[in-house]
């Protein structure tokens, strides 16, 4: 994107057999005040429009050049992408919506299991990830493999802890 521009677009969503348009105007022509405008009816209304404007703003870069970022319409805080979850009526930012990432609904034993797992298939495993470290891959340097393996035993650990406390939990709320 650059500064000078002005188009529209409409965009359209499919999902579970519905559709959602979305009309998307971007206004660069103004150097000082960049936005976007978006025009969708509300997810929970289809006669319910919403109508309003996003700022934009830029960043310069360390190699030259702008990064584009979004003014979050409810925050008022800088955001990479806006989101409109299911029951929300604007795009918002992930914070505005207090939205988190998957890991973070994850326990204990949860998120080892995932680190678990993406450090196994790092090194190449193709079997289980509690077997432990698969052989060092062919294009791997030694020290690479080393540290990896090593994290990948720790995470194994962590998640036999996190087992084990479950396990006594559950056997201790066990009926005599």
């Amino acid at each position: 994107m650059r500064f000078g521009l002005r188009c529209e677009a409409t965009i359209t969503y499919r999902c579970d057999g519905s559709e959602f348009p979305l009309a998307i105007t971007i206004d660069t022509t103004d150097r000082y005040s960049p936005f976007l405008e978006l025009d969708h009816a509300r997810r929970t209304s289809a006669a319910t429009r919403e109508r309003y404007k996003v700022r934009l703003e830029t960043t310069p870069q360390p190699f030259g050049g702008v990064r584009w970022w979004f003014r979050c319409p409810r925050t008022g805080r800088r955001a990479v992408c806006l989101r409109l979850p299911l029951g929300g009526h604007q795009f918002w930012s992930r914070h505005a919506y207090g939205l988190g990432y998957a890991s973070q609904r994850e326990d204990r034993r949860g998120r080892a299991q995932l680190q678990a797992q993406k450090l196994h298939a790092a090194l190449g495993g193709g079997g289980h990830w509690m077997d432990g470290a698969p052989p060092k891959p062919k294009w791997m340097r030694w020290a690479t493999y080393e540290r990896k393996a090593s994290k990948l035993d720790a995470y194994n650990d962590r998640f036999d802890a996190a087992w084990a406390d479950g396990l006594v939990r559950l056997l201790s709320r066990a009926p005599r």
